[in-house]
């Protein structure tokens, strides 16, 4: 019974998190031009695995400009709301057995935490963006070099807590370690009595430290996912929008 309260309580959400995360669409002119400044193609031999592409890495460094719209299109691009309704369903589907009672039936409950998580996820993406740029962090994934899935698994996830510089060197990264804080604590101020302390606080800002190891991961494995879209025979504007902004095909 713990383990399938665990799988719909932890697992799954995390799951929708990393499906609906990858739901973008719709580049402007201004992606298109941050995307051209921020690849660029590094020729390399062919590698054994038909999936494995990595074909465009970091290049220059990034204008102030060119980070806001990063920002922007993660922050409040579609999956920015697609995912903040997915958890909220869960929530109240699933509610915390201490909930009250407006925050756990009818529409109104699932509006009152729809709103909580929409605000959870965007004041962590501010906080990321704003401590990034203060620290000259560079918010772009660099993906693996490796062609083993594993060790790219391995990549993706300690790129979390370990990104690059805009030197290009490898840095702590403060910005995500700030997101998830920010995300967590801001929850002090509208989250009902028992659920707006500091441990429920520091549980949400873990929560929220997913999101930015399912990006990396989605990042890690963006020529497969744009394989894929392609074998279904999705259109390339449609296969395109599944990548993060930082890892579409030029």
């Amino acid at each position: 019974m713990q383990l399938r309260q665990r799988f719909l309580h932890r697992i799954l959400p995390s799951l929708f998190v990393v499906v609906a995360s990858i739901g973008s669409s719709g580049s402007s002119q201004a992606q298109s031009a941050v995307f051209a400044r921020a690849t660029a193609p590094v020729p390399s031999a062919p590698l054994p695995s038909t999936y494995y592409e990595p074909q465009f890495y970091p290049g220059a460094p990034l204008t102030l400009h060119d980070r806001f719209v990063l920002e922007v299109h993660a922050t409040f691009g579609p999956s920015a709301y697609l995912v903040p309704a997915g958890e909220a369903a869960k929530d109240v589907a699933f509610p915390p057995s201490a909930y009250p009672r407006n925050w756990r039936d009818g529409g109104g409950a699932f509006a009152r935490n729809y709103g909580a998580e929409f605000a959870r996820h965007t004041t962590g993406g501010m906080a990321h963006f704003a401590t990034a740029a203060l620290l000259r962090e560079d918010p772009r994934y660099y993906p693996a070099r490796s062609t083993n899935p594993f060790a790219r698994i391995i990549h993706a996830l300690a790129f979390t807590f370990v990104d690059r510089s805009d030197s290009g060197h490898r840095t702590l990264a403060v910005s995500n370690l700030a997101g998830s804080a920010a995300a967590g604590f801001i929850g002090m101020a509208y989250y009902p009595p028992g659920y707006n302390d500091t441990a429920h606080s520091l549980q949400r800002a873990e929560w929220e430290t997913t999101t930015f190891a399912s990006h990396n991961l989605i990042a890690e494995f963006a020529p497969e996912i744009y394989h894929v879209a392609h074998l279904f025979h999705f259109p390339s504007r449609m296969a395109d929008s599944l990548l993060p902004a930082d890892r579409r095909q030029p």
